[in-house]
Protein backbone atom coordinates (compact mmCIF):
# COMPACT_ATOMS: atom_id res chain seq x y z
CA UNK A 1 0.00 0.00 0.00
CA UNK A 2 2.53 2.70 0.75
CA UNK A 3 4.42 2.02 -2.38
CA UNK A 4 1.13 3.67 -4.10
CA UNK A 5 2.70 7.05 -3.10
CA UNK A 6 5.49 6.81 -5.15
CA UNK A 7 2.84 6.50 -8.05
CA UNK A 8 0.77 9.79 -7.31
CA UNK A 9 2.04 11.22 -10.16
CA UNK A 10 0.61 8.11 -12.55
CA UNK A 11 -2.89 8.11 -10.29
CA UNK A 12 -3.59 11.92 -10.78
CA UNK A 13 -2.22 11.49 -14.35
CA UNK A 14 -5.01 8.83 -14.95
CA UNK A 15 -7.85 10.77 -13.65
CA UNK A 16 -7.12 13.65 -15.66
CA UNK A 17 -6.82 11.84 -18.50
CA UNK A 18 -10.44 10.53 -17.69
CA UNK A 19 -11.84 13.74 -17.48
CA UNK A 20 -10.43 15.13 -20.70
CA UNK A 21 -11.32 12.32 -22.26
CA UNK A 22 -15.08 12.24 -21.20
CA UNK A 23 -15.47 16.24 -21.72
CA UNK A 24 -13.40 16.13 -25.22
CA UNK A 25 -15.66 18.09 -28.26
CA UNK A 26 -18.37 18.47 -25.30
CA UNK A 27 -19.36 21.93 -25.72
CA UNK A 28 -21.09 22.51 -22.31
CA UNK A 29 -18.08 20.22 -20.68
CA UNK A 30 -18.05 19.40 -16.66
CA UNK A 31 -21.83 20.39 -16.55
CA UNK A 32 -23.44 17.39 -18.19
CA UNK A 33 -22.37 15.77 -15.08
CA UNK A 34 -24.63 18.18 -13.07
CA UNK A 35 -27.39 17.10 -15.71
CA UNK A 36 -28.22 13.65 -13.81
CA UNK A 37 -28.50 14.77 -10.32
CA UNK A 38 -29.96 17.65 -11.06
CA UNK A 39 -33.10 16.03 -13.25
CA UNK A 40 -32.93 13.06 -10.51
CA UNK A 41 -34.00 15.83 -7.76
CA UNK A 42 -36.25 17.73 -10.16
CA UNK A 43 -37.89 14.43 -10.89
CA UNK A 44 -38.21 13.36 -7.48
CA UNK A 45 -39.49 16.65 -5.62
CA UNK A 46 -42.24 16.55 -8.35
CA UNK A 47 -43.60 13.85 -8.14
CA UNK A 48 -43.14 12.90 -3.98
CA UNK A 49 -42.86 16.70 -2.96
CA UNK A 50 -46.15 17.82 -5.06
CA UNK A 51 -48.08 14.73 -6.34
CA UNK A 52 -47.79 12.11 -3.29
CA UNK A 53 -46.92 15.14 -1.01
CA UNK A 54 -44.86 12.22 1.03
CA UNK A 55 -41.21 14.21 0.96
CA UNK A 56 -39.94 15.69 4.29
CA UNK A 57 -39.64 19.78 4.76
CA UNK A 58 -37.16 21.13 2.30
CA UNK A 59 -37.34 18.10 0.04
CA UNK A 60 -35.72 19.39 -3.08
CA UNK A 61 -32.41 20.10 -0.09
CA UNK A 62 -32.71 16.75 1.14
CA UNK A 63 -32.91 14.91 -2.24
CA UNK A 64 -29.52 16.71 -3.15
CA UNK A 65 -27.89 15.89 0.17
CA UNK A 66 -28.38 12.15 -0.94
CA UNK A 67 -28.28 11.79 -4.18
CA UNK A 68 -24.68 13.44 -4.36
CA UNK A 69 -22.88 11.35 -2.60
CA UNK A 70 -24.76 8.31 -4.15
CA UNK A 71 -24.10 9.36 -8.08
CA UNK A 72 -20.32 9.34 -6.35
CA UNK A 73 -20.44 5.72 -5.04
CA UNK A 74 -22.37 4.10 -7.24
CA UNK A 75 -20.45 5.31 -10.27
CA UNK A 76 -17.44 4.39 -8.77
CA UNK A 77 -18.84 0.78 -8.19
CA UNK A 78 -20.07 0.76 -11.42
CA UNK A 79 -16.66 1.93 -13.34
CA UNK A 80 -14.98 -0.52 -11.12
CA UNK A 81 -15.82 -3.05 -12.49
CA UNK A 82 -13.91 -2.54 -16.09
CA UNK A 83 -11.21 -0.35 -14.35
CA UNK A 84 -8.82 -3.47 -14.86
CA UNK A 85 -10.26 -5.39 -17.27
CA UNK A 86 -10.14 -1.77 -19.43
CA UNK A 87 -6.39 -1.65 -18.93
CA UNK A 88 -5.66 -4.79 -20.07
CA UNK A 89 -3.24 -3.53 -22.60
CA UNK A 90 -0.69 -1.55 -20.31
CA UNK A 91 -1.23 -4.18 -17.63
CA UNK A 92 0.50 -6.90 -19.85
CA UNK A 93 2.89 -3.94 -20.95
CA UNK A 94 4.55 -2.09 -18.29
CA UNK A 95 4.82 -3.27 -14.40
CA UNK A 96 3.02 -0.85 -12.61
CA UNK A 97 0.88 -1.48 -9.25
CA UNK A 98 -2.77 -2.86 -10.42
CA UNK A 99 -4.09 -1.20 -7.15
CA UNK A 100 -3.89 2.18 -9.19
CA UNK A 101 -6.41 1.71 -11.25
CA UNK A 102 -9.30 1.04 -9.27
CA UNK A 103 -8.15 3.73 -7.21
CA UNK A 104 -8.00 6.25 -9.77
CA UNK A 105 -11.44 5.26 -10.97
CA UNK A 106 -12.65 6.24 -7.38
CA UNK A 107 -10.77 9.68 -7.24
CA UNK A 108 -11.85 10.27 -11.04
CA UNK A 109 -15.76 10.33 -9.73
CA UNK A 110 -14.65 11.54 -6.07
CA UNK A 111 -13.62 15.01 -7.91
CA UNK A 112 -16.98 15.00 -9.99
CA UNK A 113 -18.20 15.27 -6.40
CA UNK A 114 -16.74 17.59 -5.18
CA UNK A 115 -17.06 20.03 -8.14
CA UNK A 116 -20.66 19.24 -8.20
CA UNK A 117 -20.95 19.66 -4.40
CA UNK A 118 -19.71 23.96 -5.17
CA UNK A 119 -21.97 24.04 -7.57
CA UNK A 120 -24.99 22.31 -5.49
CA UNK A 121 -24.05 23.93 -2.27
CA UNK A 122 -24.35 27.75 -3.39
CA UNK A 123 -27.73 26.85 -5.13
CA UNK A 124 -29.02 25.43 -2.00
CA UNK A 125 -27.83 28.54 -0.09
CA UNK A 126 -29.57 30.71 -2.46
CA UNK A 127 -32.32 29.25 -3.36
CA UNK A 128 -33.35 26.53 -0.42
CA UNK A 129 -33.00 29.36 2.38
CA UNK A 130 -30.46 26.97 3.75
CA UNK A 131 -28.21 27.80 7.04
CA UNK A 132 -24.78 26.54 7.45
CA UNK A 133 -23.29 26.16 10.99
CA UNK A 134 -19.79 24.87 12.57
CA UNK A 135 -21.69 20.97 12.52
CA UNK A 136 -21.06 21.04 8.73
CA UNK A 137 -17.45 20.80 9.53
CA UNK A 138 -18.12 17.41 9.92
CA UNK A 139 -19.13 16.70 6.88
CA UNK A 140 -15.49 16.33 5.85
CA UNK A 141 -14.66 13.31 7.52
CA UNK A 142 -17.39 11.97 6.71
CA UNK A 143 -16.58 12.62 3.23
CA UNK A 144 -12.85 10.77 3.94
CA UNK A 145 -14.93 7.81 5.34
CA UNK A 146 -16.86 7.42 2.15
CA UNK A 147 -14.17 7.69 -0.27
CA UNK A 148 -12.11 4.98 1.86
CA UNK A 149 -15.18 3.11 2.08
CA UNK A 150 -15.71 2.81 -1.96
CA UNK A 151 -11.96 2.37 -2.17
CA UNK A 152 -11.69 -0.58 -0.54
CA UNK A 153 -14.85 -1.97 -2.45
CA UNK A 154 -14.09 -0.63 -5.91
CA UNK A 155 -10.65 -3.19 -5.12
CA UNK A 156 -12.74 -6.16 -4.45
CA UNK A 157 -15.49 -5.80 -7.46
CA UNK A 158 -12.48 -4.88 -9.55
CA UNK A 159 -10.71 -7.96 -8.60
CA UNK A 160 -13.94 -10.31 -9.21
CA UNK A 161 -14.90 -8.30 -12.90
CA UNK A 162 -11.44 -10.10 -13.67
CA UNK A 163 -12.67 -13.88 -13.33
CA UNK A 164 -16.26 -13.56 -13.78
CA UNK A 165 -16.97 -11.29 -16.23
CA UNK A 166 -20.97 -11.63 -15.12
CA UNK A 167 -20.26 -9.57 -11.93
CA UNK A 168 -20.97 -6.20 -14.22
CA UNK A 169 -24.10 -7.10 -14.66
CA UNK A 170 -24.93 -7.96 -10.98
CA UNK A 171 -23.32 -5.08 -10.06
CA UNK A 172 -25.60 -3.16 -11.81
CA UNK A 173 -28.52 -4.88 -10.71
CA UNK A 174 -27.29 -5.01 -6.95
CA UNK A 175 -26.66 -0.92 -7.27
CA UNK A 176 -30.43 -0.25 -8.39
CA UNK A 177 -31.73 -2.25 -5.16
CA UNK A 178 -29.60 -0.33 -3.17
CA UNK A 179 -31.09 2.51 -4.23
CA UNK A 180 -34.71 2.10 -2.97
CA UNK A 181 -32.70 0.58 0.54
CA UNK A 182 -30.84 3.57 1.15
CA UNK A 183 -33.09 6.18 2.60
CA UNK A 184 -32.63 9.05 -0.11
CA UNK A 185 -35.72 9.68 -1.26
CA UNK A 186 -37.49 9.31 2.14
CA UNK A 187 -37.29 9.72 5.56
CA UNK A 188 -35.60 6.83 7.48
CA UNK A 189 -38.55 7.97 10.23
CA UNK A 190 -41.30 7.28 8.27
CA UNK A 191 -40.36 3.68 7.69
CA UNK A 192 -42.41 1.04 10.53
CA UNK A 193 -39.90 -0.24 13.32
CA UNK A 194 -39.91 -3.74 11.81
CA UNK A 195 -38.80 -2.65 8.32
CA UNK A 196 -35.38 -0.60 9.54
CA UNK A 197 -33.37 -2.99 9.73
CA UNK A 198 -33.82 -3.70 6.44
CA UNK A 199 -32.02 -0.17 5.66
CA UNK A 200 -29.51 -1.10 8.33
CA UNK A 201 -28.21 -4.07 6.58
CA UNK A 202 -26.98 -1.51 3.76
CA UNK A 203 -23.33 0.15 4.92
CA UNK A 204 -24.74 2.84 2.13
CA UNK A 205 -27.07 4.13 4.57
CA UNK A 206 -25.28 5.04 7.31
CA UNK A 207 -23.49 7.07 5.05
CA UNK A 208 -26.51 8.39 3.59
CA UNK A 209 -27.94 9.10 6.93
CA UNK A 210 -25.10 10.69 8.21
CA UNK A 211 -25.29 13.11 5.04
CA UNK A 212 -28.12 14.12 6.40
CA UNK A 213 -27.45 14.83 9.83
CA UNK A 214 -25.00 17.26 9.25
CA UNK A 215 -26.42 18.89 6.00
CA UNK A 216 -30.18 18.65 6.43
CA UNK A 217 -30.84 18.16 10.04
CA UNK A 218 -27.58 20.23 11.30
CA UNK A 219 -26.87 17.59 13.82
CA UNK A 220 -23.71 15.89 15.33
CA UNK A 221 -24.03 11.90 14.31
CA UNK A 222 -23.86 9.89 17.41
CA UNK A 223 -20.41 8.64 18.51
CA UNK A 224 -21.84 5.12 17.83
CA UNK A 225 -22.72 5.88 14.43
CA UNK A 226 -19.19 7.08 13.26
CA UNK A 227 -17.92 4.51 15.03
CA UNK A 228 -20.18 1.89 12.42
CA UNK A 229 -18.83 4.56 9.99
CA UNK A 230 -15.43 3.67 11.05
CA UNK A 231 -15.69 -0.04 11.11
CA UNK A 232 -17.55 -0.66 8.05
CA UNK A 233 -14.51 1.54 6.02
CA UNK A 234 -12.09 -0.14 7.63
CA UNK A 235 -13.27 -3.64 6.73
CA UNK A 236 -13.86 -2.33 3.17
CA UNK A 237 -9.93 -1.05 2.94
CA UNK A 238 -8.78 -4.35 4.51
CA UNK A 239 -10.53 -6.53 2.91
CA UNK A 240 -10.37 -5.20 -0.28
CA UNK A 241 -6.62 -4.57 -0.28
CA UNK A 242 -6.25 -7.97 0.55
CA UNK A 243 -8.29 -9.82 -1.67
CA UNK A 244 -7.42 -7.31 -4.80
CA UNK A 245 -3.06 -7.94 -3.31
CA UNK A 246 -4.19 -11.70 -3.45
CA UNK A 247 -4.79 -12.51 -6.40
CA UNK A 248 -3.08 -9.75 -8.78
CA UNK A 249 -0.73 -12.08 -9.42
CA UNK A 250 -2.80 -13.46 -12.00
CA UNK A 251 -4.08 -10.15 -13.67
CA UNK A 252 -2.00 -10.23 -16.59
CA UNK A 253 -3.18 -13.84 -18.09
CA UNK A 254 -6.90 -13.18 -17.28
CA UNK A 255 -7.49 -9.77 -19.05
Amino acid sequence: MPRLFRYRELVKNLVVKDLKLKYRDSLFGFLWSLANPLLLILVYNFVFGHILRGGPANFAYFLMVGILPWNFFAQSVMMSTGSILDNGGLIRKVAIPMEVFPLATVLFNFTQFVLALLVFLPMALFFFGVQISWVSLWFFPLLILHMLFTIGLSFVISTATVFYRDVRHFTEIALMLMFWLTPIIYDVKTIPESLRSVIYLNPQSFFILSYQDVLYRQAIPGYSQFAILSLLTATSVLIGYGVHHYYKARFAEEV
